[in-house]
């Protein structure tokens, strides 16, 4: 008895089926990019946090030790610890006052009373990060539910079409094997037979493509769902998409799509990014109150307080002119890419819904040539057996028939990813526009 190692096992067995809905929210909840924008809103509320505490009092110790034989160091210590005395005014005791030791400690506490505006700057960038990283976080989910809704469909699209293919072989196998045998007999020229020959095998070799396309969309929903890939259910059935006018597609990606609200929140932090510039000249005020401690060595010494108001204040800086047009040239740049942000989401939307609309004109006249290629294979297949028609004739319809259902099923497929595209690029593929697209794949809708 041959045993095998349990990962083999694992991997060998196949994965449950699952709908276009509930791999879509499995592929989001797994997503590294969506998982980033959760961890930069939670960094950007760390940081709005760290402002408001910044506004509180805070307390600081600070201790030294030194040791050093300069006259006036050796005096002022005496007077800090208030120990001065009569013999510690002889001229030589001045001059002359020999190592002496100490030992340093201060408690201070400050709080800031204004800032320059620089705090309230800190937390308005910081809310407008936090609001920036949602915005991200959900282009990131939208983007991973058009990755995993594209390679379903094209999943049930691969299957589709090597299901025909496999049914034109057997068919065209059936009639070239009986091609073979009147050949024998002189009943069939070989210049048809071989002709008939080369389009099976290039049937067979389209049949290899669609294989490939199948095993590469089940590789990409694995890595989407990080395992094996699920079993996809529903198949490409006729749908007719929802679309409004274009007036409205494009209304509805001006307000929805994150990537355009995150772009007006950057414009937004620049703004404010241009003011800190402007007020980078004002005055900073904190007010504070120490006791400061000192020592001989490590014996009791004396404590000093001191309360206060600090206020700092730069004269000519000259780097200020410099600042304000960085500031100024930062929102510019900022604004210039919202508004290209915007027109690039009005061409891709319009785009998109001139595609669907195309596609659906052109699905009915690929059903309709369809339906005449089935219905040409079911007249050219009993005169073949009548001896009126070659069997290149009959390989060539078994071609066009599965040439013409690829078509329809590009055409579906084409139409469910242009449709979802188009939602994306205005901002609303969310989970209910997915719903709307899994419910297109079901018989009974």
């Amino acid at each position: 008895m041959r045993f095998f190692p349990l990962f083999l096992i694992l991997s060998a067995a196949p994965a449950a089926a699952m709908d276009l809905t509930a791999a879509a929210e499995a592929a989001v909840l797994r997503s590294p990019a969506a998982a980033e924008a959760k961890a930069r809103r939670t960094q950007a509320e760390a940081a709005g946090r760290e402002v408001f505490w910044t506004r509180w009092p805070r307390l600081s110790a600070r201790a030294s030790a030194m040791r050093s034989d300069d006259p006036l160091y050796a005096f002022g210590e005496l007077m800090m610890r208030r120990a001065v005395t009569a013999p510690d005014f002889n001229p030589d005791t001045l001059n002359h006052p020999g190592y002496r030791t100490a030992v340093h400690g201060s408690l201070e506490l400050g709080v800031p009373l204004f800032t320059g505006f620089e705090l309230t700057r800190s937390g308005k960038l910081a809310a407008l990060a936090a609001e920036e990283a949602d915005a991200m976080g959900g282009a990131a989910a939208q983007a991973v539910r058009l990755r995993t809704a594209d390679a379903y469909l094209r999943d049930l699209k691969a299957r589709a079409l090597l299901s025909e293919i496999d049914a034109r072989l057997a068919t065209a196998k059936a009639a070239v094997d009986s091609a073979e045998r009147l050949k024998k007999q002189g009943l069939v020229l070989g210049s048809d037979h071989q002709a008939a020959l080369a389009v099976l095998s290039g049937l067979k070799a389209w049949r290899a493509r669609a294989w490939a396309e199948h095993e590469a969309s089940r590789a990409e929903l694995g890595v989407l769902l990080g395992g094996a890939a699920p079993e996809t259910t529903g198949a490409l059935l006729d749908w007719s998409p929802p679309l409004e006018s274009d007036a409205d597609l494009v209304a509805a990606a001006l307000a929805s799509r994150p990537d355009l609200r995150a772009a007006g929140l950057r414009a937004r932090s620049a703004g404010v990014r241009r003011d800190g510039a402007r007020h980078s000249v004002l005055p900073t005020v904190d007010a504070f109150a120490a006791v400061n401690h000192s020592a001989d060595g490590f014996n009791s010494g004396a404590a000093s307080r001191l309360v206060g108001v600090r206020a700092s204040l730069l004269f000519g800086d000259p780097a200020y002119a410099s600042r304000r047009a960085r500031a100024a040239a930062d929102e510019s740049a900022a604004a210039a890419a919202k508004a290209g942000a915007e027109d690039s989401a009005r061409g891709e939307v319009l785009a998109r819904a001139a595609g669907l609309r195309g596609l659906a004109a052109a699905l009915p006249e690929v059903r309709e040539a369809l339906s005449r290629a089935r219905g040409s294979l079911e007249q050219v297949r009993p005169l073949y057996r009548e001896g009126r028609q070659s069997v290149l004739e009959v390989l060539r319809a078994e071609e066009a028939v599965a040439r013409l259902e690829e078509a329809r099923l590009e055409t579906l497929y084409r139409q469910r990813a242009e449709w979802a595209s188009l939602r994306a690029a205005q901002g609303l593929f969310d989970a209910g526009a997915v719903a709307v697209l899994s419910r297109s794949l079901e018989a009974s809708r």
